[in-house]
């Protein structure tokens, strides 16, 4: 984003936001099988297409393939994950390493 977009815009970058930190907003196992987690992100898309002021950097692209299979993994084996308890362990990591790692 370049902070100059629209409200529409902005609105649905909070939106697909919010459905992307879903998994990990509960301790509890998420549901991946019942979520409709990509199609509700997906919703999205032709706002992000037609109101966007300058395409993604790269990188962006390269999260959203990784994120979008991981996700798209869950869902056709119908995991249950503590998807929080995941998160958790990873910032406890990132924590105890060097500045700079």
């Amino acid at each position: 984003l370049t902070g100059e977009e629209n409200d529409v815009m902005r609105e649905a970058h909070r939106l697909s936001g919010f459905c992307l930190g879903e998994p990990f907003g509960s301790y509890e196992p998420y549901d991946f099988g019942s979520s409709r987690i990509t199609s509700r992100i997906s919703e999205h898309g032709s706002v992000f297409l037609k109101h966007r002021l300058t395409p993604p950097p790269e990188e962006v692209y390269t999260l959203h393939r990784k994120l979008a299979g991981a996700y798209n993994l869950c869902i056709k084996l119908g995991a249950n994950i503590s998807c929080r308890d995941l998160l958790d362990e990873v910032v406890e990591y990132q924590k105890k390493q060097p500045t700079g790692s």
